[in-house]
């Protein structure tokens, strides 16, 4: 089932990049990081991800995982209950 994810790096990049980056929405945000985020189909795809972004030599500052949510605009049709007693989210920071 595909998660959605927010993966903040070092460094501006602009839209361009997103097709580079399977397609995860690229944004710019304050200061000089880059938000990219999205829908990944599985956890080998974020791997995939995450290799690139180290083949760059972009540095990493977070990857949060929401299986409570889902892209904008989609309904949430996943519990949010993990069993782990986190609700939904979760962070991992570089």
């Amino acid at each position: 089932m595909p998660e959605y994810y927010e993966i903040k790096i070092k460094g501006r990049l602009d839209q361009a990049w997103s097709q580079w980056f399977a397609g995860l929405t690229v944004t710019c945000l304050e200061g000089s990081e880059t938000l990219l985020s999205g829908s990944l189909p599985d956890q080998l795809a974020l791997y995939g991800l995450l290799e690139r972004i180290r083949d760059l030599n972009i540095p990493l500052v977070s990857v949060v995982c929401d299986s409570a949510s889902e892209k904008p605009g989609e309904a949430a049709s996943r519990p949010t209950d993990t069993g782990t007693g986190q609700e939904g989210a979760t962070d991992i920071r570089a």
